[in-house]
């Protein structure tokens, strides 16, 4: 299965192409540059790499959310964009999942952690026991404090990846509760979400769970709070 993964979720954006399990390109950017103006091309470049065309691909997996709702809004429609034409099948995956699967391989609770800014961050744990890959709690929009207090009932050992690992570490060094808490966090880039993640992500759910690909129409971005806009409009009304 030939795979178009698509990430814009957070900070950085990435494009890459997987087939099978193995990578065969991967086009990343932590510039600071707007999504719209870099993801395009992007994937291009990724397709480049790896020798492909659009339509040598049985699968665009894109990260839905949680994240930025302007990040994942660009993502999900680019995804659209492209796979529309062609009725290539489409797969939305956690930004938050995808984070994580790039550690499936540790012995450890994997905490992905992203920030949702107004004193939150996108939360979700995972771990990889007797041979599958475990949702330990849901995405969910809390307060540091609450997220610590949820995933310590899985233990104090863990990795902590995503965009809002250092935030999040920052946090617990200050809390009474987390002294007894000990983590790790990614080096470089490798903690960021990847494309290659949520496209190896998305293969591993079709191969070994009951998800199944969608029509693009289908496809949408999947939010934990509203807009900052729809919040303040309800704020004036």
């Amino acid at each position: 299965m030939k795979i178009l993964g698509i990430e814009s979720s957070a900070i950085t954006a990435s494009a890459a192409v997987v087939c099978d399990g193995e990578i065969l390109s991967d086009a990343f950017l932590n510039a600071g540059l707007t999504h719209s103006q870099t993801l395009a091309p992007l994937v291009k470049e990724a397709l480049s790499k790896s020798s492909s065309r659009l339509f040598d691909m049985d699968l665009i997996a894109v990260t839905n959310g949680p994240g930025s709702f302007t990040g994942v809004r660009i993502g999900v429609s680019l995804a659209k964009g492209l796979a529309t034409p062609m009725e290539i099948p489409c797969l939305g995956v956690s930004s938050l999942e995808a984070a994580a699967y790039r550690f499936h391989q540790q012995e450890k609770i994997i905490w992905s952690a992203m920030d949702a800014r107004r004193g939150q961050i996108y939360t979700a744990a995972f771990r990889f026991a007797h041979g599958h890959w475990e949702r330990l709690l849901p995405d969910s929009a809390l307060s540091i404090e609450e997220a610590a207090k949820n995933i310590s009932q899985f233990g104090s050992d863990f990795l902590l990846c995503g965009d809002g690992a250092f935030v999040t570490a920052s946090a617990l060094e200050k809390m009474e509760m987390a002294k007894s808490f000990h983590w790790i966090i990614p080096e470089g880039d490798n903690v960021y979400q990847r494309a290659t993640d949520a496209a190896l992500l998305a293969e591993y759910q079709i191969l070994h769970t009951d998800q199944t690909p969608l029509s693009p129409k289908f496809l949408n971005p999947t939010y934990l709070r509203p807009p900052q806009a729809e919040r303040a409009l309800r704020k004036k009304s």
